[in-house]
């Protein structure tokens, strides 16, 4: 085919990448109309093979070790130039020219569905307000080749993919590793990087407000909380349902796409995600489908947990418009799943409870949702988003605050995960309860409820929730409640070095108190 150039304003090459795909076998219909296809031996993000440029520029900046795995410049930028011009001297390539939050992304792949996904996901037009901060040479440049292991290029790595981001020339190299999260999450953890000089706080969060722009609402949480699924409520306008970036304009989405978890998908549960990937122009990753009847089996996990569909936002009917930023937030929300039975299914934060949260990033892994995992398991991802987020988490910490504070926004936690006696013994929060919950918060019905002090945690908790009963509630004091404390404490203790001491004793749990 040759070369695929840079999108046109009011044409789409996306039918084009999908016919490419189809041609050389690397993908199928399914059904509806949409591009199924496998990522091979990476189902989903390795952290171990993602590497960031250590360099004068970035060596004060990077919060070193765990996510950010340092890699030497030169190295780094052997291994770019080996790939881009692997990339620029194939036959068929295709080139994507967009943006994501304000800056200019320019991508180049050798593979047609990737080049589908990245026209899915990116911006067609920049955030204004911080388009008009960037200097001229400020752009994202990405290059891409899933097949390609680093020894392939001559580069010795102890993996067989690398997944290079360069921030002191926003440059990303992604080599043998055809799991399409990589190229989307590489580009948001550079942005992540950059925006807060301009003070301007990028977020791993979901947002959507009324129809009328107003009332908007911030959502944080990990995988299995519930971030997308309750972004893409039906009495709401979606905003942007993975990552957000606050300025002193509002709100508004860093890309241009959706990329959710597939799993246990269906209509009735979620049918604005479930109507969106089952269409031409979505993108189905490690799906099983029927050969016959190609019907695509969301519940089934023989190749992967992670299944995942990419969709343009021009596939929901309710989403604001992207060229409009939105009042900021009257409330944010940190969702978790905890599987413990020990958080109650809603509070309200205060200011040193907000940091200490968003912080800690918590939620639970339980059984079946990664290999390896057999009971509940506390996980704790800083920012609600660790491996995206390279600087030191008081960076993003202080922006939160300073943004919520200034705009009087109010902060809640909100449990999605077990009620009273935890998994195994309990069912989780049904997804209407949470609905009705964060509805509650979004039109300020909650406020109105009596509210006490937790004994632990210290957070404000309703007397009474709607929709539940009072022996579904867990009991703020028992001991499952003490030990994920005490896991809250462990945690902490990880980042402590340059954090305020009064988030961790004045927002942190009290154990003493018992």
């Amino acid at each position: 085919m040759g070369t695929v150039s840079d999108k046109k304003k009011g044409v789409s090459q996306k039918a084009l990448y999908v016919e490419e795909a189809l041609q050389q076998g690397r993908a199928r219909l399914s059904r509806d109309g949409a591009l199924v296809v496998e990522t091979g031996h990476h189902t989903g993000r390795q952290p171990q093979c993602r590497y960031i440029a250590r360099s004068q520029t970035t060596e004060e900046k990077i919060a070193w070790g765990g996510n950010n795995q340092p890699i030497d410049s030169d190295v780094a930028q052997d291994l770019i130039n080996r790939l881009q011009e692997r990339v620029q001297k194939s036959k068929t390539r295709y080139r994507y020219s967009g943006f994501v939050a304000g800056f200019p992304l320019e991508a180049t792949t050798v593979s047609p569905w990737h080049a589908a996904f990245i026209d899915n996901m990116f911006r067609e037009t920049p955030v204004a307000s911080v388009q008009k901060v960037l200097s001229a040479d400020e752009k994202i440049t990405i290059w891409h080749d899933p097949a390609v292991t680093p020894a392939e290029l001559g580069v010795t790595l102890p993996t067989d993919a690398a997944v290079v981001l360069d921030p002191a020339t926003l440059t990303i190299a992604v080599a043998g590793t055809a799991y399409a999260g990589e190229v989307k999450k590489a580009a948001f953890t550079l942005c992540n990087y950059r925006l807060p000089d301009y003070g301007f706080l990028s977020m791993h969060a979901s947002a959507n407000c009324r129809a009328d722009g107003k009332d908007s609402c911030v959502l944080f949480g990990l995988s299995g909380t519930g971030k997308t699924t309750l972004s893409s409520a039906p009495d709401r306008y979606l905003v942007g349902d993975d990552e957000i970036v606050w300025t002193p304009g509002g709100l508004s989405n860093l890309e241009g796409g959706c990329y959710a978890k597939l799993i246990d998908l269906t209509r009735e549960r979620e049918p604005e995600i479930f109507d969106a990937v089952n269409q031409f122009g979505a993108i189905l990753e490690n799906v099983v489908m029927d050969s016959q009847t190609r019907t695509v089996d969301f519940s089934d996990r023989s190749k992967t947990e992670n299944t995942r569909g990419s969709y343009n936002l021009s596939a929901l009917e309710k989403v604001v418009d992207q060229d409009v930023e939105v009042p900021a937030p009257k409330n944010i929300v940190f969702l978790v799943a905890d599987a413990f039975g020990s958080l109650p299914p809603v509070a309200k934060l205060d200011s040193w409870q907000a940091q200490y949260h968003f912080i800690s990033g918590y939620t639970a892994k339980v059984a079946g949702t990664e290999v390896g995992v057999t009971e509940p398991q506390a996980v704790f991802s800083a920012c609600f988003g660790a491996p995206f987020m390279p600087r030191h988490v008081s960076v993003y910490s202080k922006l939160l605050v300073e943004y919520a504070e200034k705009y009087g926004a109010s902060v809640w936690l909100l449990n999605t995960g077990w009620m009273k006696g935890g998994y195994g013994k309990a069912v989780r929060f049904p997804l209407e309860v949470s609905r009705s919950l964060l509805r509650a918060i979004q039109s300020g019905e909650i406020d109105t409820l009596p509210r006490e002090l937790h004994p632990i945690f210290g957070f404000e908790v309703p007397t009474e929730i709607p929709g539940l009963e009072p022996d579904q509630i867990p009991d703020p004091s028992g001991e499952n409640v003490v030990a994920l404390a005490r896991k809250f404490q462990e945690n902490i203790q990880q980042v402590i070095g340059d954090l305020d001491p009064q988030i961790i004793s004045r927002g942190g749990p009290k154990l003493e108190a018992l």
